[in-house]
């Protein structure tokens, strides 16, 4: 699929030319997924197995492994434009937010330090805030778009918007 392919997509941009959520966000956010993948690796290698604290790679592990998860389902959501979207994209955020706070706080010696803080400032907070960008961006879409599909007739069902059942799609599309 090319870029163009995901221009022309219907439902990824808003009125006046506007991105609900820009076309290389998911392959972006997957290829975060897929980059933190030989992170995870090094970390499980590295990291000392007591660092004032028991089960410290298994702790820093796993939370990379929940942020890799995040990550990639967030791509997946968007790419298939769901519902759920919204929802993903805070929870990695939120993620992100914490792999920054820890990395720093934790890190031990002036040359950790400065790279914990470029890492935050350069990858994680910038994620972070493209991730509640489009939290924020894709729930107003929502609100936005609730008050005339319900004057249209349509319902949520099991997840699901649903038409109104006396017309036809053709119908809502003219109406």
């Amino acid at each position: 699929m090319t870029f163009a392919d995901l221009r022309a997509r219907p439902g990824l941009r808003l009125g006046r030319g506007r991105w609900l959520v820009p076309p290389w966000v998911a392959p972006a956010l997957f290829l975060c997924a897929v980059v933190l993948i030989p992170w995870i690796a090094f970390l499980f290698l590295t990291l000392p197995p007591h660092y004032r604290a028991n089960h410290w790679q298994l702790a820093w592990g796993g939370f990379d492994i929940g942020l890799g998860i995040a990550l990639a389902a967030t791509a997946l959501t968007v790419a298939r434009r769901s519902p759920f979207a919204e929802v993903t994209a805070a929870i990695t955020g939120t993620l992100l937010i914490c792999d920054a706070w820890f990395d720093v706080l934790t890190s031990r010696g002036t040359s950790a330090v400065a790279q914990a803080i470029a890492s935050a400032v350069l990858v994680e907070l910038p994620l972070a805030a493209l991730c509640f960008w489009m939290a924020t961006n894709l729930a107003h879409a929502v609100e936005v778009a609730r008050p005339f599909l319900q004057a249209a007739g349509f319902t949520v069902s099991k997840n699901r918007l649903v038409p109104p059942s006396s017309s036809s799609p053709a119908d809502v599309v003219r109406g």
